[in-house]
C-alpha cells in the first residue's frame, strides 16, 4: 500500500478487498447493487469507485473498506493511502503538470445546485426517463423544454439532487438569463468565468480569450463526474461553448424554447414538458395547502385547476395566496380568477419572477415583429384552436408565411402544434394575447381581422 499515489491504484485495492472477502465467505463478490443497498449510495457512483474513475470521499471509503473486511490495521493503512492520493492530486494540480487528470485544489468540490421546490408535485414520467437516460450511460445532454411557467427549473433542479451522489466532483449552475426581468442573458464567457471561480482557479491564471478561457474550463474537467446545470437558456449557441469536451460529466439544460441543434448535433436527450395533469395540479395545491384544505372545498379548488390552466406558476401563486390568508375560502380566490375584471391580475406574484403576466411578456418580447403580431391576432380567435389557412387568414398574410410564424411561435412554446397543421394555446396565454391585441393593435385592424377569419369560415366551413 505504500506505493499506492492514484485513484486507479487504490481502486485496484478496493477490488482486491472484493475478491478476498467472496472467498472468505464462499460466496459470490459483492455486486455494486448489493454495495449500493448496503450504503444507500448510488450503483453508478460503487462503479465509479471500483474502476478508478472517482476518489471515495474519507467517509464512504472507511465504510467501503470496513463492509468489505478489511482489519482493522488494515483499515488504517488504507486510509492512509487514500489520504496520500488525495495530497497528490493536490500537488499535481498546484504544480499544473498534468499528472492527475482533472485535478483541483484538495478540498474544493463545487455544489452550486439551487435549493429544490419544496412542494414539487408530479412529473413522475419525466423523472423516470432523465434517470433512465443516465442509468443506461446514453445521455451526455438533456434538454428540458416548455413554455413559460411550466416548472422547467423545478424540475431540472429536483432531478439533479435526487442524483448528485452520481457525480462526486461537484455539481456546476448557472442562470442563463436567456428569459429574464433583466432582459441581459449571460454571456458565455461569463458563465465560464463563473465556472473557472467555482474551481478554484485564482484570477491570475484565467486567460483573458473566451476561446483559451473554453480550453481551460475544459481541460478541468477532464476525467471528472460533474453534473452541470444551465437554466434558462435563450438558444443552443448560448450554451454550446459551455459542454464539456470529454464523457462522463452530465449536462442539463433548461429554455422555453425547443433546442433542436443540440438534439442534432450533441446528441441531447430532448424532454419537453406538458401542462400538469390534474390529479398532479390537485397534488400541487394538496402539499402547498394540506388535504385537509383542499377536501373541503373540492369544487372551488376544480375551479381554480381550470382557470389557472393547470399551469405550475399560475398554481403556485394561488397557493400562495391562500397560505397567506388562511381564512380565506378557496371558492373567493376561484371567483377572482374567474371574475373578468380579475385575469390575468389575480396571478400577479408580487414581483417579476412570480407573476405569470411578466413570465409570458419575457418569451413575447423575444418574437420577430410578425411572430408577435400573429400571437396578439389569435387572441381574437373563438375556437379552441386554428388551422393553418385559418390563421393566414386572421393576419392577412399567404399561407407560406403564416406556417413560418406559427413554426416560431411552436418553438417558443407560445402555441401548441396538437395535431399536423392544428395550433392551440392553453387558457392564460389565450388571455394574454387578447390583452395585447386590444392593447397594441386598433380598434380598426381588430374589425378587419375578425372580417377576414368570418370571411374565411363562410367560403371554408371552418
Amino acid at each position: 500500500m505504500a506505493g499506492v499515489t492514484t485513484v486507479p491504484e487504490l481502486a485496484r485495492l478496493l477490488r482486491q478487498l472484493r475478491r478476498r472477502d467472496a472467498r472468505q465467505r464462499g460466496a459470490a463478490e459483492l455486486t455494486y447493487r448489493e454495495l449500493a443497498a448496503k450504503t444507500g449510495w448510488s450503483h453508478g457512483i460503487v462503479g465509479q469507485y471500483f474502476a478508478g474513475r472517482t476518489l471515495p470521499p474519507t467517509d464512504r471509503f472507511d465504510t467501503l473498506i470496513r463492509l468489505l473486511g478489511a482489519t482493522a490495521a488494515e483499515q488504517g493503512a488504507l486510509a492512509t493511502a487514500r489520504d496520500r492520493v488525495e495530497e497528490h492530486r493536490r500537488r499535481s494540480a498546484e504544480r499544473g503538470d498534468g499528472s492527475a487528470t482533472g485535478a483541483r485544489v484538495a478540498g474544493v468540490i463545487p455544489r452550486q445546485l439551487p435549493a429544490a421546490v419544496r412542494h414539487f408535485a408530479g412529473r413522475s414520467a419525466e423523472l423516470d426517463a432523465l434517470t433512465r437516460g443516465l442509468d443506461q450511460q446514453a445521455v451526455v445532454v438533456a434538454t428540458i423544454d416548455g413554455t413559460a411557467g411550466i416548472g422547467k427549473t423545478a424540475l431540472a433542479v429536483y432531478w439533479a439532487r435526487q442524483v448528485a451522489d452520481r457525480f462526486p466532483d461537484g455539481q456546476l449552475y448557472a442562470n442563463m438569463r436567456g428569459f429574464d426581468a433583466t432582459g441581459s442573458p449571460l454571456t458565455p464567457s461569463e458563465a465560464v468565468r463563473g465556472f473557472l471561480d467555482a474551481l478554484d482557479v485564482a484570477p491570475g491564471r484565467i486567460p483573458d480569450s473566451i476561446d483559451a478561457q473554453v480550453g481551460m474550463y475544459r481541460s478541468l474537467l477532464a476525467g471528472l463526474r460533474m453534473l452541470l446545470v444551465f437554466d434558462n437558456a435563450r438558444d443552443a449557441e448560448q450554451v454550446r461553448p459551455l459542454l464539456p469536451g470529454s464523457p462522463g460529466c452530465l449536462v442539463v439544460v433548461t429554455s422555453r424554447t425547443r433546442l433542436t441543434s443540440l438534439v442534432t448535433a450533441a446528441g441531447a436527450q430532448p424532454l419537453t414538458l406538458d401542462l400538469l395533469s390534474t390529479a398532479d395540479a390537485r397534488e400541487l395545491l394538496v402539499r402547498r395547502l394540506g388535504p385537509a384544505r383542499v377536501a373541503a372545498e373540492p369544487h372551488a379548488v376544480t375551479e381554480i385547476i381550470t382557470w389557472c390552466a393547470r399551469l405550475p406558476l399560475a398554481l403556485s401563486v394561488v397557493a400562495s395566496r391562500a397560505a397567506t390568508h388562511p381564512g380565506f375560502p378557496l371558492a373567493a380566490l376561484a371567483f377572482e380568477l374567474r371574475n373578468p375584471r380579475g385575469g390575468l391580475d389575480a396571478l400577479a406574484g408580487g414581483d417579476p419572477a412570480t407573476d405569470v403576466r411578466a413570465a409570458f411578456s419575457w418569451s413575447y418580447r423575444q418574437l420577430p415583429a410578425d411572430a408577435a403580431r400573429l400571437f396578439r391576432l389569435l387572441g381574437l380567435h373563438p375556437g379552441p384552436d386554428i388551422g393553418t389557412a385559418a390563421a393566414a387568414s386572421l393576419a392577412g398574410i399567404p399561407a407560406s408565411q403564416v406556417r413560418e410564424l406559427l413554426t416560431e411561435l411552436a418553438r417558443a412554446h407560445l402555441v401548441t402544434e396538437h395535431a399536423p397543421g392544428r395550433f392551440s394555446f392553453h387558457a392564460l396565454l389565450r388571455a394574454y394575447a387578447t390583452e395585447l391585441v386590444y392593447g397594441a393593435d386598433s380598434a380598426d385592424e381588430r374589425r378587419s381581422a375578425v372580417r377576414r377569419l368570418r370571411a374565411y369560415g363562410t367560403s371554408a366551413g371552418g
